[in-house]
């Protein structure tokens, strides 16, 4: 009788745990990159409801890619270029939202102190990530050869570039202005491409049908509170230190390469294709896409 019990109390214990998921969005975000400030922010302020919402955290792109294509998370932001690759493979996901804008850069020993000096010189970058394909993209059109050394996480990067196992990463706001004061920043991606998409909100098609209501008030909440960071640059400014544990002046560096814009529209549409299009040159993707097989609006 008493393990009867148990597994009663067990099961019923586990079904109170999936039905309070069901009843809230699981959001996956990349824990060292600053794309989820708003997010931050609106759920530490009245625009999102943080009773509704599972935040997990993960280490890279990478991470939080293969949580959201296995279901176990519903949305993240992430990378387009990660959600672009797992609809060419076939993975039910959708990206719903542009959100973050620029952020990315090249960031050099101190012996490099120019792009050009990056001829022949070996770059980290994370494969298939934006860091990676922007990296690609610079190389081509300034005609400067580099060496690409792929790494699994950020850290990974970081620290290969402190050991000099390469002469330059293509690395992120804020841990791009973390290294020490020698360590040279030679080139922004948004000098290129202004305003570019860089990571977005992606949700999987499962979460789009069964939690349209929560993704709606997600979208809705996270616009609300990027408007406010937007307008208020010193209300963003603070937000940056307290969540990320900034300090004057890399609060003020870290925004001013970093933007947030929301909705979807068609010139990043297309801007995202013809990065697409460069991983297919790669041999990351072997399937075309089209725009229509990968955004879903949120209606």
């Amino acid at each position: 009788m008493k393990k009867i019990i148990w597994i009663l109390l067990i099961f019923t214990l586990l079904l109170g745990c999936a039905n309070r998921s069901e009843d809230k969005l699981i959001v996956g975000i990349i824990k060292p990159s600053l794309n989820h400030l708003p997010l931050d922010f609106g759920l530490a302020t009245k625009f999102l409801n943080r009773e509704n919402y599972i935040i997990k955290k993960f280490t890279s792109g990478w991470e939080t890619n293969e949580a959201l294509i296995s279901g176990k998370i519903d949305v993240a932001i992430l990378p387009f270029t990660y959600t672009w690759l797992a609809v060419s493979n076939g993975k039910k996901v959708k990206i719903i939202s542009f959100f973050e804008r620029e952020s990315d850069g090249i960031i050099t020993s101190p012996d490099i102190k120019t792009l050009d000096q990056l001829q022949g010189k070996r770059i980290g970058v994370l494969r298939a990530s934006t860091l990676d394909i922007f990296a690609e993209l610079m190389s081509d059109d300034r005609k400067i050869d580099m060496e690409f050394v792929y790494f699994r996480t950020p850290m990974d990067m970081a620290a290969a570039l402190r050991s000099k196992e390469v002469d330059a990463i293509s690395y992120y706001v804020p841990s791009i202005f973390k290294f020490p004061s020698d360590y040279n920043i030679v080139h922004w991606y948004g000098d290129d491409y202004p305003l570019h998409t860089c990571c977005n909100i992606s949700a999987t098609e499962d979460a789009i049908r069964s939690k349209s209501g929560l993704i709606k008030e997600f979208l809705k909440g996270l616009e609300a509170a990027t408007d406010e960071l937007n307008k208020s640059p010193d209300t963003a400014y603070k937000a940056v230190e307290e969540f990320f544990k900034l300090y004057p002046p890399y609060s003020k560096q870290s925004l001013y390469h970093t933007k947030f814009v929301m909705g979807l529209d068609e010139k990043m549409k297309e801007f995202e294709l013809n990065t697409f299009n460069k991983m297919i040159d790669k041999n990351y993707a072997e399937n075309p896409v089209t725009p229509e097989n990968v955004y879903f609006e949120i209606k």
